[in-house]
């Protein structure tokens, strides 16, 4: 019910992710997102996780649990921004916001966050 901008959590590493809920391997990208969540949240990340599905309701009972910043755009206008080529994948931020790796550049992802913690 509120609005949560990404530049918020300027100064934290932020794993910012395009997800839609409604997708069959959801939830186990979720247990993963949760996995990393719990062990680097303490340290300094964040994780942005912006909900791509045009059914609010689901999406809304699909976060409601969740940890972490969760937006919902339906329009799609923060995937354009990131030119994002497909759904789901992720950005590592550093603290200054700027995007460091998108997932298809990440082959240890511990070590990727932990560089940037």
């Amino acid at each position: 019910g509120q609005e949560r901008s990404l530049s918020q959590l300027k100064g934290k590493v932020v794993l910012l992710d395009f997800h839609v809920f409604s997708m069959a391997d959801s939830p186990k990208r979720i247990l993963s997102l949760r996995e990393i969540y719990n062990k680097y949240h303490a340290q300094g990340l964040e994780i942005y996780q912006v909900g791509m599905g045009t059914n609010e309701h689901f999406w809304k009972t699909s976060v409601a649990a969740l940890p972490w910043v969760c937006v919902n755009d339906k329009s799609g206008t923060s995937a354009v921004m990131y030119n994002v080529q497909s759904i789901p994948t992720f950005f590592i931020l550093d603290r200054e916001g700027t995007p460091v790796k998108r997932d298809v550049q990440v082959k240890d992802i511990d070590k990727e966050i932990q560089s940037l913690l």
